[in-house]
């Protein structure tokens, strides 16, 4: 298939995972993305354990089908080969604080001069205004400052950490759409933008539902006591006989209904949006029934097309689970050397195509003679660029 970013290019500028996950996704869609890293600071992931082929597979999963290339940003004749690559350039992807590409001289309002079709799309922790916009963060902070981390975790309990990434790869997704919106704008008026992401603005609208509800007067979301979140029996993980765990999604009148005739409780059916005090004993009360079959036999007795219900997998489950193995969501990508490294498909797909791998993760600098020459720099000029120091 014509990939519908064929005839884009994509400089990516970022490390560690919202950027060159953003970046990735670009290049999944047929993008010609150049991973330009630092000849001495290599982007972190690259180093962090498990490693296959030699780098990290935290790597190999935000950057396949880029090329990579090593240039000195920090030295006159870096920001020179940079400053020349942006006059054919679509789309900066950067993940700096405010300030650090100013401080290097080619900060949008710069590189625009160059290129007025030029979209630069920066995604940063806290965005490019407020108080907040030059402090570090980690998705655990943003989770915690957006409200989330608060509803995370058990009634009575304390917030939990999340063991997955979420302002990250929602951050990645944000800057895609911005890019992908400004690129359409372009097309009608030929002019670039800037893209300002921030990942707590992203994360914090993974609460709208129950936001809405605060704003508007409803009541204070609290953990363990809202809807969503462990609260009412109609939607709860209970635990089964075998030890495992079996997750009911019943919020609609009709599956909630359903799954009271199946384990002999139509009491309870009028009753699903009951005070809190009596969900507690309704929770305590369908507990107790789904302990007493094991989880196997449990999904033998519900019909599935008929109730939201899902066992609790694990990872390994998870990549058994027939529906997710037909949908290919987890592949493996062999690199030159034939090791094989796990990928994470993209979740979109065009007709009875989707776009996937083309191309392995670039080794560090590894198109960096190839992306040079293409500006009709030589190779012993290419060689000198090694020995530059940061200025």
């Amino acid at each position: 298939m014509t990939l519908p970013l064929d005839g884009i290019r994509v400089l990516d500028l970022s490390a560690r995972m919202p950027g060159p996950m953003s970046a990735q996704i670009l290049a999944d869609l047929g993008a010609e993305v150049i991973k330009i890293e630092s000849p001495r600071a290599p982007d972190f992931f690259r180093g962090l354990q498990p490693l296959v082929g030699g780098t990290g597979s935290l790597f190999h999963v935000c950057n396949r089908n880029k090329k990579g290339m090593t240039l000195e940003l920090r030295h006159p004749r870096g920001r020179e080969i940079f400053l020349r690559l942006i006059k054919n350039t679509d789309v900066v992807v950067e993940a700096f604080r405010p300030g650090t590409m100013e401080r290097m001289k080619i900060g949008y309002d710069v590189l625009k001069e160059e290129n007025p079709g030029l979209i630069y799309c920066a995604l940063t922790a806290f965005g490019q205004e407020g108080p907040y916009r030059l402090r570090p963060a980690h998705d655990l902070n943003l989770l915690a400052l957006s409200g989330v981390l608060d509803l995370l975790g058990v009634k009575d309990g304390p917030p939990i950490v999340p063991p997955v990434q979420m302002s990250g790869l929602g951050g990645a997704f944000q800057g895609v759409v911005g890019i992908l919106a400004a690129l359409l704008s372009r097309g009608k008026t030929g002019r670039g933008d800037f893209i300002d992401v921030s990942l707590l603005e992203g994360v914090s609208v993974c609460a709208a539902l129950e936001m809405s509800r605060f704003m508007a007067g409803h009541h204070v979301p609290k953990r363990g006591l809202t809807e969503g979140g462990g609260g009412y029996a109609c939607f709860n993980v209970y635990a089964t006989a075998d030890g495992r765990h079996l997750s009911l999604g019943c919020l609609e009148p009709h599956f909630w209904e359903t799954l009271c005739r199946v384990i002999g409780r139509e009491s309870l059916i009028g009753e699903q949006w009951a005070p809190q005090h009596r969900q507690d004993e309704m929770i305590a009360e369908v507990g107790s029934i789904l302990m007493t079959r094991t989880l196997e036999e449990w999904l033998r007795l519900f019909d599935p097309d008929k109730i939201c219900i899902a066992p609790v997998n694990t990872f390994e489950e998870a990549l058994q689970d027939p529906h997710i193995r037909h949908q290919g969501t987890w592949f493996e990508g062999e690199l030159p050397g034939g090791e094989k490294v796990p990928q994470a498909a993209l979740p979109v797909r065009f007709g009875e195509s989707r776009p996937g791998w083309r191309a392995h993760p670039p080794g560090h600098g590894e198109h960096t003679r190839e992306v040079l020459r293409q500006l009709g720099i030589t190779d012993t000029e290419i060689d000198d660029l090694h020995a530059l120091e940061v200025v």
